[in-house]
């Protein structure tokens, strides 16, 4: 618990990174990296580890020698303060549109999961209760709940990956030769654009603190995003094969059915379903307070907690309007979303900083 009051450790910022990424990594990352990689895609966290440890350099570059306290104060002292105002409203509009998505994914997996008679308007209704809940409650709570899940997350899927071990087929994933290198550079890009989230998290940037154990803890929680995204790329595609990978639209849930048990543990497919609940929560309650933390700043009000409801309505509104079906919904998110967050957590904050150096602010 950090000892400043109404505040977050850049360690629980990292916590709560590697739980809003479950979510999009059990859904995007076995079939794309399959996809574009091949037999090889299970190598796409490597070349997808070390780029977003060029991103923890750019961020403790940012604010190592700054004096900013998040990134809309890093915008201007790098642009000035029109081209910063631009910037904010750029990015509010994109987690706007992230935020829609991952509502209306949330709602979609269980329509189409174990609900598929209930009208979508009440999922929706009903994880909007805990949201706003939180987003009116204080950050460090939040936190405190988010590093209980990840240990909890952590434990179960080791089980998982533990279980699914004897199903794993070494044909499925070698042989690896150097040709393999380009469509493992290629498919690691769907990676990046998912853990590049951290990009996002500085917007929070006042209630951070420990800003400078940016390098030190992320080599930690880089660590542990590698070890366990690539265990659970062998065990999907070392069960399943890439080229059926590819094809499935949930993979990761097509490879846990090779699980037998008794009885009780039949469909072990229940447990990580709700997991998955959980974390969707808590990716559409962090989003939630990235747009309530980007407005607070553009109209530099001093309390944020007053947009939880406007907030939380939005959110309501735009996951309904925001697509018609689930096929729309991945179509955006591959071809858009992924490209996107790499263009708006990579390239424009890589072109601020050499702006800020160039300039002698940074």
């Amino acid at each position: 618990m950090p000892s400043h009051p109404h505040k977050i450790t850049t360690r629980q910022l990292f916590v709560i990174l590697i739980l809003i990424t479950l979510s999009p990594a059990i859904r995007l990352f076995p079939q794309i990296c399959s996809l574009y990689g091949g037999i090889a895609g299970w190598l796409a966290p490597i070349p997808a580890a070390a780029g977003f440890f060029f991103l923890l350099l750019m961020l403790n570059a940012f604010f190592k020698n700054s004096g900013c306290s998040d990134l809309a104060g890093v915008f201007e002292l790098s642009v000035g303060k029109i081209a910063a105002k631009i910037l904010l409203i750029t990015y509010l509009l994109w987690l706007c549109i992230l935020y829609f998505l991952y509502v209306r994914y949330y709602a979609d997996r269980l329509l189409s999961s174990i609900y598929p008679n209930t009208n979508i308007h009440f999922f929706i209704a009903v994880i909007y209760i805990p949201v706003f809940i939180a987003l009116r409650g204080k950050i460090e709570s939040f936190a405190r709940f988010c590093e209980f899940s990840i240990l909890m997350f952590t434990v179960v899927f080791v089980i998982f990956y533990i279980l699914m071990a004897p199903s794993i087929q070494i044909k499925h994933l070698w042989p690896v030769t150097t040709y393999d290198i380009w469509p493992v550079l290629k498919s690691s890009y769907a990676i990046l654009g998912i853990w590049f989230y951290f990009f996002y998290l500085f917007f929070l940037g006042d209630n951070i603190v420990k800003k400078e154990s940016i390098l030190p803890v992320g080599k930690k929680a880089t660590l542990y995003l590698l070890i366990m995204t690539t265990l659970m790329m062998i065990c999907v595609v070392g069960s399943l094969g890439y080229r059926l990978a590819q094809r499935m639209p949930l993979p990761f849930f097509g490879a846990t059915k090779v699980i037998r048990l008794i009885g009780s543990f039949d469909r072990m497919e229940a447990i990580l379903l709700s997991i998955w609940v959980v974390s969707d929560f808590i990716v559409i309650t962090v989003f939630g307070l990235l747009i309530m933390m980007i407005t607070k700043k553009i109209f530099n009000v001093t309390q944020s907690k007053y947009f939880a409801g406007p907030v939380a309505m939005l959110g309501y509104a735009g996951s309904i309007f925001i697509a018609t079906n689930k096929f729309q919904l991945e179509t955006f998110s591959g071809t858009i979303g992924l490209p996107m967050n790499i263009i708006m957590c990579f390239i424009l904050p890589l072109f601020i900083l050499l702006v800020g150096k160039l300039r002698r602010r940074l």
